[in-house]
């Protein structure tokens, strides 16, 4: 792959920052291929999408790639990157909101987040809807907001697809965990209070329904038991396609058809 063609300046990638633009690139290209394949379509050409908490990476593999796409309305609580993206992309294929919802991480003066929350968008108007890094950072009352508000706005035969943190390691797959463990620090020892504690606890067959891992950082991993993570979906007028294990380029991921 050549030099990336659409840079984002450093201090607008938050969630991307660890990752150099061209590892950025290859993500986002991963994750277009991921949603395709599990969508059952050769390409995003004829998809309208909706990238809740959209960061850059999707729009970078799709400028940098040229990959197909009907599509594309990126939305964000991070006004600069929004502001960024609606000056530096000029393609009418794509559309960028700024949305200021509460995020105990990204966004802690927001405006709290409910089922009533409105997008300027048609109603009934995606085929995917999709969120990368997003309920890894809800709370419950968040999770369940996030998916009522989002309802609304996918069609008929549409899906939803989040990745999300479980508690739980995955035979054949990478555990949050592993990270977790390796690199322990002072503060998970006074939250758990020693290692073989936490360890115990994760491999546990009743795990905790919610875990905000570290309190002293909100919401930089929320930690869902995976009977909790199905159960929250109940009553949001979506059902659970998969729960999937997971892969090189993302943790669990959920997907959702609309009822």
């Amino acid at each position: 792959m050549s030099d990336v063609v659409f840079k984002v300046p450093n201090h607008l990638r938050r969630g991307n920052v660890k990752h150099n633009q061209l590892e950025s690139v290859n993500q986002g290209v991963a994750l277009i291929k991921l949603m395709a394949r599990e969508f059952g379509l050769q390409d995003l050409g004829q998809s309208r999408v909706l990238d809740m908490g959209c960061g850059c990476k999707l729009v970078q593999a799709f400028k940098q790639e040229d990959l197909p796409l009907g599509e594309y309305v990126g939305v964000d609580v991070f006004p600069d990157l929004i502001e960024f993206l609606q000056n530096e992309v000029d393609d009418p294929r794509f559309h960028f909101q700024y949305l200021n919802s509460h995020n105990a991480m990204y966004n802690p003066e927001g405006e709290p987040l409910s089922e009533n929350t409105r997008l300027q968008l048609d109603e009934e108007s995606f085929d995917i809807i999709c969120l990368f890094s997003v309920f890894t950072h809800l709370a419950p009352h968040d999770y369940v907001a996030m998916l009522k508000m989002l309802r609304r706005y996918v069609k008929p035969g549409g899906r939803i697809i989040f990745s999300l943190f479980l508690n739980e390691a995955t035979e054949g797959g990478h555990a949050f965990w592993d990270g977790v463990v390796r690199d322990w620090t002072e503060n998970q020892e006074k939250i758990f209070g020693g290692k073989d504690e936490f360890i115990e606890s994760v491999q546990d067959d009743e795990p905790v329904d919610f875990l905000d891992w570290d309190p002293s950082q909100p919401l930089k991993w929320a930690i869902y038991s995976r009977k909790n993570a199905l159960r929250l979906v109940e009553g949001t007028g979506w059902e659970v396609e998969s729960l999937n294990d997971p892969v090189d380029i993302i943790q669990h991921y959920m997907i959702c058809r609309p009822i």
